[in-house]
């Protein structure tokens, strides 16, 4: 698989956390023997944290900054629960899967992210727009005279120094994994005195979590291949990754399982993972969904090599729904837990 134009993929999922990549590409070997490509001499900056050597990607700059709302890479920081004095009146929030929460929870809010790929809940149809979730209007944010602004934490780094100039009191959460979620759900339900609803919601998720276990439970574990797809090349998820955490909870085996390499995404090469030969291929994308699709249906069907594969032999290459399955976890990752069993398992 050629992986032209890759430095420019690798440059943003939320706004620049890992920079720019220099041409000087390695080859790292996993335990098997395998080799897989890694970029190296990467200049680190900030929306996530470097020390984790997380890796963001796009297509194009422009596209990114219309279509990439709510992308945050896996945050590492520690956890960090909700506390306020009182309950704040003015609130808003910067990432899509922020109103997501807030919406389930019945929280009333006074401002959103702009967003062009991704529907706003219904309830904040009308509200202000603060602009993208990696670079909202700070003018903007502060005419609203928030009482606090609460946005995704992978996105501390890029944004708090902004916040803090313009006195904008600010919280992060995290939403990164299918933990993370139900954390982020707990620590909003009680600071907004919500603390039932959310409840409600965590109970659902646990009860369809537990459904799908029993279901899975005694099948054999399979190996899978996800492959990240965006307009220009395509990467492997890890367990790093959110999908890549769900094949984890379900036991299933990440053919990057065994590779030293601490990051969510990794460029690879087909030949390379010839040898890994996975039970199961799952393909998703974000950034222009339609387009990365058609390069994955192109690419299937003129590089003979994706032929060798038994996943490939046997029908078993899957297209995630983006509603489900992004780059990080949404408030329907309970319901993507079963969607993937039924997809590896059948129903």
């Amino acid at each position: 698989m050629k992986n032209k134009g890759l430095i420019c993929l690798i440059l943003i999922v939320v706004m620049m956390a890992v920079g720019c990549s220099s041409k000087d590409t390695q080859v790292e070997t996993s335990k098997d023997g395998t080799k897989v490509q890694d970029n190296k001499g990467q200049e680190k900056d900030s929306d996530v944290d470097a020390k984790e050597g997380k890796e963001n990607v796009h297509s194009d700059e422009d596209k990114e900054k219309e279509e990439i709302d709510d992308v945050t890479s896996a945050s590492k920081k520690e956890d960090s629960k909700l506390e306020f004095d009182s309950i704040p009146e003015k609130v808003a929030v910067g990432t899509i899967g922020l109103t997501e929460i807030f919406d389930a929870l019945t929280i009333d809010l006074v401002g959103v992210p702009s967003s062009k790929s991704h529907n706003i809940p219904e309830r904040y149809a009308d509200l202000p727009a603060i602009g993208m979730s990696m670079q909202p209007d700070m003018e903007k944010l502060k005419s609203l005279e928030l009482d606090v602004f609460i946005t995704d934490s992978a996105l501390q780094d890029s944004l708090e120094e902004s916040l803090k100039d313009k006195k904008i009191k600010a919280e992060f959460v995290q939403t990164s994994g299918y933990n993370d979620i139900i954390a982020s759900i707990e620590s909003i339900g009680k600071a907004f005195d919500k603390e039932d609803k959310a409840n409600e919601i965590i109970g659902n998720m646990k009860k369809v979590e537990k459904e799908v276990m029993d279901k899975i439970e005694g099948k054999d574990s399979k190996k899978v291949m996800i492959i990240f797809g965006t307009p220009e090349s395509f990467m492997l998820a890890t367990d790093m990754s959110y999908i890549g955490d769900l094949a984890n909870r379900m036991n299933l085996e990440n053919i990057t399982d065994d590779m030293d390499i601490k990051s969510p995404y990794l460029p690879f090469s087909i030949e390379s993972v010839v040898a890994m030969n996975p039970d199961v291929i799952l393909r998703f994308t974000h950034a222009d969904p339609e387009t990365s699709k058609k390069m994955f249906e192109k690419e299937f069907a003129e590089n003979p090599v994706w032929n060798a594969l038994d996943a490939v032999k046997n029908e078993q290459v899957f297209d995630l729904d983006p509603h489900y399955f992004g780059v990080v976890a949404n408030i329907r990752c309970a319901e993507a837990l079963e969607k993937l069993a039924d997809m590896i398992y059948g129903e």
